[in-house]
């Protein structure tokens, strides 16, 4: 009877042992080349990177491992990220400049006053350019009406005063292009700014 006793004790301790051990036994959950759902106590290598689930005999989900991204996905993420990282800089340094959307359009003109006077200097030296332009080739038609040939001073200063013009076009066309895209910048400030205000309220 005692030895009896003891198989059936034994019996009973092995059974318990392995019923704690198959409640802790784990399998991974995937999806085979064939788009079937395989579940299996071990995930082929080829599998991994796709990504799987580690559920439980009952099927209770443990952990979930994500698909590994590709090259394409990798790089579109570090792109959000940077893009996410510039934003919250711009952001900073707006909230930084600027109390009010006043604060902005103050800035805002007091910047494209200056480029306007710049614009007007240069678009002055032109003119001044030009008169003195007419000056000289009026000489220089005297010259051949009294038929004398035109110095060769006059030549000189005729096409230094040309290439002196065609310098100043260029500065009064640069400023212009950055007159527009000032004002274009100061606007999306205060776009910006305005949703940021928003986003507090």
């Amino acid at each position: 009877m005692n030895n009896f006793h003891l198989a059936m004790v034994l019996s009973v301790a092995l059974v318990a042992a392995n019923g704690a051990w198959a409640s802790d036994q784990v399998y991974y959950r995937y999806t085979n080349e064939r788009g079937v759902t395989v579940i299996n106590d071990r995930i082929p290598p080829e599998y991994v990177s796709k990504g799987y689930e580690v559920v439980t005999i009952s099927g209770t989900v443990v952990r979930t491992v994500e698909p590994t991204p590709s090259r394409e996905e990798r790089e579109r993420r570090a792109e959000e990220r940077r893009l996410a990282e510039e934003q919250e800089q711009y952001d900073a340094e707006l909230r930084r400049r600027y109390s009010t959307v006043d604060d902005i359009r103050s800035a805002k003109n007091r910047r494209l006053t200056t480029l306007q006077s710049n614009i007007d200097i240069l678009e002055g030296n032109v003119s001044g350019v030009r008169t003195r332009t007419r000056t000289l080739e009026m000489r220089a038609a005297s010259m051949e009406r009294s038929g004398r040939e035109v110095s060769e001073s006059v030549l000189e200063n005729l096409a230094t005063l040309t290439r002196e013009e065609e310098e100043l076009l260029d500065q009064i066309e640069q400023r212009k292009v950055e007159y527009r895209e000032t004002e274009a910048s100061f606007e999306r400030d205060i776009a910006r700014f305005k949703e940021l205000q928003s986003q507090r309220n």
